[in-house]
């Protein structure tokens, strides 16, 4: 018994390898999930059988192979002030040999830097590592960007400045495969805390935070939509990603984004209800050799999106009047700004609409009052989607098993309710859709 417990829940942490200016760790149990999955294949032995290929895919995920050594956490972390998708993870190399094959087989391209650190990037992968003995930081941050991975390794290896492990101690220790932790920040009132849990046939996450922001609203939420999101947009309206994205976001539009900022938008919706396929005809006719007329016909096929978007603000006809001096309306309230389908544009309750292929039977209704939601349907997306999808980022490959994603946020007892629904196609266990 206490071997079994030693191997399958005995954990240590090191709780020197998160840096002090850490504002979001996502801590990863790795023997939860290892006895998840060992669990799931005593219970249903008939899934587990490994092919050569799903045994390739397991020695991808085994950090030993790479010259790392495998902890019993690993803690992904975010730094303030940085992108959204920007994380990074400190490990320790137990065979020196091992790690450098691994990056002259990926093609890492190795530079040393002053104090005895050696950075490697890969182009490919997108991919930095920055190591200093037997020590290494390794994030997925541009190159042009790499200097940053470097100076949080000067940090962690270097200055010794480490984050106060008392802020992360609910992370520790639980029954999640994962825990988050995020700092207080201009949405929390104080730090939040969310778990991950792998259950049968879908993957969870769920906590309640403390948010400075709780109004809720009544969304249309077509519940057969392809992709669907709802939020009031004063949550997000003076953040960071908004001001420090704002010239991007007006080239994209077309137009300039405070002149809708200015009339205090709230409650935004989009509803892509499906792409739908649009048959058109050219005809031409060509003469046989006796100089009779031979009708020819080209079918050609275009696929169009079919979405809803609605914001409402404070005077939405006067928005609506300046998109038309603009130019970003025509005189047949069309927005041309968007070339993929007509999208016609109108005031509704106070709200500025934008819609495109609307469906005949529209099947929507109101939603249950809640802060936000999103809603993703894999299983509406088409094989030809899905490459095109991939192509564009390979890492989107793992959703294809799934049916959909949920997310939603709701006020329960003057707190927000955080929960995630990640669920396998019908009839799939998790573990067959990972391995």
């Amino acid at each position: 018994m206490a071997i079994l417990y030693w191997f399958g829940y005995h954990k240590k942490f090191d709780r020197e390898c998160i840096p002090q200016n850490a504002d979001g760790i996502a801590m990863v149990d790795m023997k939860n999930i290892r006895n998840y999955f060992v669990f799931s294949c005593l219970k249903n032995p008939s899934e587990c059988q490994w092919s050569n290929k799903d045994s390739a895919f397991k020695e991808r995920f085994n950090l030993s192979n790479y010259g790392i050594k495998m902890s019993d956490y690993l803690a992904f972390f975010h730094i303030e002030n940085q992108p959204i998708s920007q994380w990074f993870v400190s490990a320790e190399i137990e065979n020196e040999t091992a790690f450098e094959k691994t990056m002259n087989k990926a093609h890492f391209r190795k530079a040393k830097l002053q104090n005895g650190m050696v950075a490697y990037y890969s182009n490919s992968m997108n991919l930095c590592a920055v190591k200093r003995s037997s020590q290494i930081l390794i994030s997925n941050i541009s190159e042009q960007q790499k200097h940053i991975a470097v100076n949080i390794a000067e940090d962690l290896f270097l200055k010794k400045l480490f984050l106060n492990a008392k802020q992360i101690e609910k992370t520790i220790g639980t029954q999640n495969a994962v825990t988050f932790w995020i700092k207080k920040n201009s949405l929390l009132e104080e730090d939040g805390i969310l778990s991950l849990k792998l259950e049968n046939n879908k993957i969870t996450v769920d906590g309640q935070l403390k948010l400075k922001y709780k109004k809720e609203s009544q969304f249309l939420q077509n519940p057969n939509a392809l992709f669907s999101l709802g939020f009031d947009f004063k949550m997000i309206q003076n953040q960071n990603i908004i001001k420090r994205h704002s010239a991007k976001i007006n080239k994209i539009i077309g137009f300039n984004l405070d002149s809708i900022l200015a009339n205090n938008p709230t409650k935004t919706e989009i509803l892509l209800n499906g792409i739908v396929e649009k048959k058109d005809s050219a005809i031409s006719y060509d003469y046989d050799d006796d100089f009779n007329p031979i009708k020819k016909v080209v079918v050609h096929t275009n696929r169009e999106p079919s979405f809803y978007f609605s914001m409402q603000t404070e005077n939405s006809k006067k928005v609506f009047n300046y998109l038309k001096t603009q130019n970003a309306i025509d005189n047949r309230n069309v927005f041309v700004n968007f070339p993929l389908a007509t999208t016609k544009t109108s005031i509704q309750n106070n709200a500025l609409t934008l819609e495109a292929n609307p469906l005949k039977n529209r099947i929507s209704k109101p939603s249950s009052s809640k802060i936000g939601y999103l809603q993703i349907h894999f299983n509406k997306l088409l094989p030809k989607d899905w490459l095109y999808i991939i192509a564009k980022n390979k890492n989107f490959k793992f959703l294809k098993p799934f049916e959909s994603f949920e997310m939603g946020l709701s006020k329960k007892n003057n707190v927000g309710h955080f929960r995630v629904d990640l669920k396998t196609t019908k009839g799939k266990s998790l573990i067959s859709v990972i391995k």
